[in-house]
Formats: structure tokens, C-alpha cells, sequence
């Protein structure tokens, strides 16, 4: 008898349990609405979060489907005669102590707290004598991809490499 009321409660919150993953993400919005969904749900499930403290995001729009990408990043940006040398990025989050950021080719102009929020997380060098990037081929990112009508939609993958699945996300 306590078996079949134990299999019974089961079953009764297994539906419950599969749809968590999207508890507290927006359904509906553009591109920027998917980031934060990326985001949100990154800081939540990843366990790249713990690898990091900087995250370069960047997305696509495409036809039905909203790309997000998301990987560790610990390249600085620097900044000489107040001039940025490289571009800096136009729009940020925080989140669990971590910072998220993205250059947004849609915006006019970045956030203007960008650039003290990258001074803070120590993202910015002035005036340096020597300007270094490092790309680490091997290092894993999430991709999200988002159905454009339903944002709670979508499907990620782990891996170090850009993936195109657009067809294995069921968009309505």
C-alpha cells in the first residue's frame, strides 16, 4: 500500500519537476529579453558559473529562433588618452557576483555605468605598455536557442564550439 501511494505521488508532481527550468523566465520580448533569459538561467543551472567571473554574451536573431551564447571571458579592454583601443561592450548584467556583458550593434550608445562597472570587476587597463588577448580554443560555453514566439522555449548545449540546432528547437 505505502509503495503505491509512493508511486502515486510521483507521478502526480513529476510534471511539477520538468518545468522548473523555466520558473522565472519571460515568455515573450526581443533579443535583449532572451539575454536576460540566458542569463538568469545560466547563473542558475551552470556549472561554468564557478569557472569564471566574466562572461562575454553574444546572439544572433534569426528567422524563428533567438541565439544567445554565453563563455568565460578574461580579456581586459583598454583605454589610453581616454580613447578605448578595442571595443567596449555597449550593455551588462550582474548576477551572483559575476558580470555579464555584450556588444549590442542595435544601441547607439552604451550603458553609461559600463564603463565604471568594468573598472570595478578590474576589466579596464589605462595607458598599459602592452596590450594582451588570450583565446582558449578548448573552453566551453552554453548556447541557447530561443523560439522568438514562446522565450521559455529553447534548448542549450555545453560545448566549445558555436553549434547550429535551430532545427531541433520545436517553435510553434
Amino acid at each position: 500500500m505505502k509503495r503505491k501511494i509512493y508511486l502515486y505521488l510521483l507521478v502526480l508532481f513529476l510534471p511539477l519537476s520538468c518545468n522548473g527550468q523555466t520558473k522565472g523566465l519571460i515568455s515573450k520580448g526581443d533579443y535583449l529579453v532572451a539575454i536576460d533569459n540566458a542569463v538568469s538561467d545560466f547563473s542558475k543551472t551552470s556549472s561554468l558559473l564557478k569557472k569564471d567571473t566574466f562572461f562575454s554574451v553574444s546572439y544572433k536573431v534569426k528567422t524563428n529562433i533567438i541565439e544567445v551564447n554565453i563563455i568565460g571571458n578574461s580579456n581586459k579592454f583598454y583605454i589610453d588618452n581616454d580613447k578605448p583601443l578595442n571595443r567596449l561592450p555597449t550593455n551588462y548584467i550582474e548576477s551572483n557576483g559575476k558580470i555579464f556583458y555584450w556588444f549590442d550593434d542595435n544601441q547607439n550608445n552604451s550603458n553609461p555605468n559600463i564603463i565604471n562597472k568594468l573598472k570595478e570587476y578590474k576589466l579596464i587597463e589605462y595607458n598599459a605598455e602592452t596590450i594582451e588577448y588570450s583565446r582558449d580554443d578548448k573552453k566551453k560555453g552554453v548556447s541557447y536557442y530561443f523560439c522568438k514566439n514562446d522565450l521559455t522555449n529553447y534548448k542549450k548545449v555545453k560545448s566549445n564550439i558555436s553549434q547550429d540546432i535551430t532545427l531541433k528547437v520545436s517553435c510553434k
